[in-house]
């Protein structure tokens, strides 16, 4: 909205937070700043339209004021897909053929994902993402659709529905769980050390421990 004493008037929505904003720019810093991150996990463009766009650092963005929130435009933290995030997609999908990978957000599904005894159902979805300082940092937590129950009960640690939701099909459940500390210990090369492969065959002895 436009204001005559006040000139123009900006809310950039980060993340879903409206921040007021009073300069008809913005840079990727400013996103990062007002998000509350750091401006090297990056920043995603998303305008009316859900399409989304990685921000160069020195990259300044024009805003346009407009009536209520039609033609606004948001951000949310982000990063583009690195060599060595490729190496691991291609060496995961060597082993789960049907994986599915969303770059916006880093995201990845894998179908049919067998659970251990007691589980139901018996196998399923599953999905996790790629954090910003992957490999370094390793992901937390993944995803599973959601009804997941051991015997019948709901499992510990577990919480439906998900939030935030991954970008796929249906309803989903989160499990809060995270390698070891010592365990993770990715190398230079993507085949040694800790990587997506070791972090998803890590699911299985989650589904090993019951509820």
């Amino acid at each position: 909205m436009n204001d005559p004493q006040t000139g123009p008037k900006y809310f950039l929505d980060i993340e879903g937070t409206q921040h007021p904003w009073d300069t008809p720019t913005a840079t990727p810093a400013d996103i990062a700043r007002l998000g509350g991150w750091e401006l090297s996990q990056g920043v995603l463009l998303i305008d009316a339209d859900n399409n989304e766009r990685q921000l160069q650092p020195a990259e300044v963005v024009e805003l346009k004021p407009g009536h209520g929130f039609a033609k606004k435009v948001r951000w949310r933290r982000g990063f583009q897909g690195t060599p060595r995030l490729t190496e691991e997609l291609e060496l995961l999908r060597r082993h789960f053929p049907g994986l599915e990978y969303i770059e916006a957000g880093a995201w990845v599904r894998i179908p049919g994902f067998k659970r251990a005894k007691g589980w139901q159902p018996a196998e399923s979805d599953i999905a996790f993402q790629v954090p910003a300082g992957f490999p370094a940092t390793p992901p937390y937590g993944f995803y599973v659709p959601a009804g997941t129950r051991f015997n019948g009960a709901m499992p510990g640690s577990y919480a439906e529905p998900a939030d935030p939701c991954p970008p796929f099909p249906g309803s989903w459940g989160k499990f809060s769980w995270q390698p070891e500390g010592a365990d993770w210990q990715p190398k230079a090369s993507t085949a040694d050390g800790s990587n997506l492969l070791s972090w998803v065959r890590g699911f299985i002895a989650r589904f090993q421990e019951g509820a």
